[in-house]
């Protein structure tokens, strides 16, 4: 092996790692919120970064329209998969919101609408959708391909 090779295989190595440690914190953090624990949005809001971000360094660069259409879904459901961290954040301003009466009032109804209690439920659900179909299909895709090789 030389050293590209070794460089490639560590690098691939690295993002796995990343990926599982942000996998695991995400889906912690999406579990311990059901609590109430106060840091349960920081913890998910981490794993999240860390799991897109490995995702998103995961590139193809082949020519398969289908494969590249996944790949967008991955990426979206990665990209999901934050702004449910955000949304978990954004709980806490709603009652800063409620009792604001110097903002504009379709301003007012609409931040109040994107931070209800439990509107993350709604991108978590979006964000797995994506993620598992687009992880699945990827999969079946690749050994399709491999067997036309042969």
């Amino acid at each position: 092996m030389n050293k590209k090779q070794t460089l490639n295989y560590n690098m691939n190595k690295m993002i796995n790692i990343i990926m599982t440690i942000g996998g695991v914190l995400l889906l912690v953090g999406a579990m311990v919120m059901i609590t109430g624990w106060e840091y349960a949005p920081y913890l998910y809001l981490f794993g999240s970064v860390l799991f897109a971000s490995a995702q998103m360094s995961d590139r193809y660069d082949g020519d398969d329209l289908i494969l590249k259409r996944l790949r967008s879904q991955q990426v979206l459901g990665a990209i999901l998969l934050v702004v449910t961290g955000c949304l978990m954040l954004s709980g806490e301003y709603h009652q800063k919101l409620m009792f604001n009466n110097t903002m504009n009032d379709t301003i007012k109804s609409l931040l109040l609408t994107l931070t209800a209690k439990n509107s993350w439920i709604v991108t978590l659900c979006l964000a797995a959708l994506f993620e598992l179909y687009s992880s699945f299909r990827i999969d079946a895709r690749n050994k399709t391909l491999e067997e036309e090789k042969e």
